[in-house]
């Protein structure tokens, strides 16, 4: 259950539809074929949706710059989600991520993520013209390598079918290292509710995770 990952999604804008939670800053790989649903449940789309018959690809939509040790934004649209829950944000150095891919956290979120209300945002108000739902803060540590890798956002829903959820996004780090020593000490991400991890979360639950960074 806490084992290295061997391992996303914005909505599609020109859809009008308002389902679960994709994240819209930073910009995720192939952004307008992107959709909104968790990872398949037999894990063979993970990481990022690619694979699995989502039809989705790494290719980058916009290369997101990031500062290690500037904080930025991670914002959200969408109006499943789920009575919040526990979301981390991950790294890993591979520009196409697989199921080999190492990912280390670099912030996790307890609770309230991507929103702290009891259940889902009422369709009604869930019009979603542009300004994302929610937007939460983080930082790259200093002594990151700097290079082109890869951010992932995962989500673990409080209510609902027991889901994961991935997003990744294309980043250029700079003002860091030149090597690795920084990046090798940070946990691994956690995955759970997919295989090949047989764990499931339960129900009403804001995961607190055994070593969030």
């Amino acid at each position: 259950m806490f084992g290295v990952l061997l391992a996303t999604s914005v909505l599609t804008l020109f859809s009008g539809v308002h389902g679960h939670m994709v994240i819209t800053s930073p910009v995720p790989f192939d952004q307008t074929a992107l959709n909104n649903s968790p990872l398949n449940a037999d894990g063979s789309d993970f990481p990022c949706k690619v694979g699995g018959g989502s039809g989705y690809t790494y290719s980058v939509t916009k290369m997101n710059e990031v500062e290690v040790g500037q904080a930025q934004n991670i914002s959200f649209m969408g109006s499943a989600v789920h009575g919040g829950g526990s979301c981390q944000i991950s790294v890993t150095l591979d520009k196409n991520p697989d199921k080999n891919s190492q990912w280390k956290v670099v912030h996790s979120i307890i609770g309230g993520c991507p929103a702290s209300i009891p259940g889902n945002v009422p369709a009604d108000t869930a019009t979603y013209t542009g300004a994302p739902l929610a937007s939460f803060q983080w930082t790259l540590p200093k002594g990151m390598p700097n290079g082109q890798y890869t951010m992932g956002w995962t989500w673990i829903n409080k209510i609902g079918n027991r889901e994961f959820y991935m997003n990744c996004a294309p980043i250029q780090v700079t003002g860091g290292a030149s090597n690795n020593d920084v990046f090798d000490k940070l946990p691994d991400m956690f995955v759970v509710n997919i295989p090949p991890t047989t764990c499931a979360i339960p129900q009403s639950v804001n995961w607190v995770y055994p070593d969030p960074g």
